[in-house]
């Protein structure tokens, strides 16, 4: 059987797809499981607790969550100390919904880089470029972007050898597909399990950095960044027709979901509340290590009455001022 432009195109994206669906619905399934389940999937999968990084479960958080740093040299509190103000908890739960979402897309990079990288590769090519390391079947595309010219096989690229096109179009291009399970090593499946634990590892520390940031405005500018240079990318590739990947759509996907995550959080969280200067002085006390409480004021020590020594260490002998009756 000849593989045809379809064919592989349904068996890159099904595939690719299902993987993705597969991840976010056992990261879900794992979430809502049990206790020990959503502690796996917060601490493991996403790598950072939100209810912890803004205190959202405290009973007491007027009185925890004066930080300390917001003490200046002196000891005493500044003019700036804030406190935060709890979120309910439904606000939790759709804050843990994305947490999980972001955390299923971050896991099926690794499932769709091993698959593309390891059993089906996809390569694009211009006139003359270098064929890659692997046998493909190449389609020529033409001035459409999303169909070749014939759904049949263009050309056979071998290593080695040059993308050599049976169509004298200036703006053509080649896209092509090749099964490759049978020529991995152990080498190479070390090499794509690396790059794929290097963008888990990147995008789990940029989500810990919009989790950290919460209600500020630096949380909007990095947002914005991740929606503008992600979804410029993804419009970029498909008019100038320089990728097909599910993974590179996947990625930029993801990075685009973080900025949207981003803009929720920040509308989510209430704006932390100013202190009076007579409750920062109550709550900086409150904060002092070991409950030592620096309002409290201290006196000097009243020297009692000591007794008269003789020059031999004994007491002198005082007759009594008691007369007798």
């Amino acid at each position: 059987m000849e593989w045809t432009y379809v064919t592989y195109t349904i068996a890159n994206y099904g595939i690719s797809i299902g993987l993705v669906l597969i991840a976010i619905i056992g990261v879900f399934a794992t979430f809502f499981s049990s206790k020990k389940g959503e502690e796996f999937v917060i601490e493991r999968v996403i790598g950072v607790n939100p209810t912890k990084a803004h205190s959202y479960d405290q009973p007491n958080a007027t009185q925890d969550n004066v930080k300390k740093d917001s003490l200046d040299a002196n000891g005493n509190p500044s003019q700036s100390t804030q406190q935060s103000v709890p979120v309910n908890q439904k606000s939790i739960f759709y804050i843990g919904i994305i947490c999980c979402l972001l955390g299923g897309l971050t896991l099926s990079i690794t499932a769709v880089l091993m698959f593309q990288g390891c059993f089906l590769t996809s390569a694009r090519l211009a006139p003359g470029d270098d064929c890659p390391d692997y046998p493909v079947d190449c389609f020529i595309f033409g001035s459409s972007a999303l169909f070749p010219i014939t759904d049949n096989v263009s050309f056979y690229c071998e290593s080695s050898e040059k993308a050599e096109f049976s169509t004298n179009a200036s703006d053509a291009t080649a896209w092509c597909f090749g099964w490759i399970i049978g020529k991995q090593t152990t080498e190479s499946l070390l090499d794509k399990l690396g790059v794929a634990i290097a963008l888990i590892g990147f995008f789990t520390t940029m989500l810990a950095v919009i989790v950290y940031l919460g209600k500020c405005k630096k949380t909007i500018g990095i947002s914005i960044m991740f929606i503008a240079s992600c979804g410029g990318c993804m419009i970029i590739l498909l008019v100038y027709k320089w990728s097909f990947a599910p993974l590179t759509y996947a990625i930029l996907a993801l990075g685009v979901g973080l900025g949207i995550f981003g803009f929720i959080l920040f509308c989510i969280l209430p704006t932390p509340e100013k202190l009076k200067p007579s409750d920062q002085i109550l709550m900086a006390n409150l904060n002092q290590p070991n409950g030592v409480n620096n309002a409290t004021l201290s006196y000097p020590k009243r020297r009692g009455p000591t007794k008269a020594q003789s020059p031999y260490g004994m007491t002198p002998y005082r007759s009594s001022k008691i007369n007798p009756k």
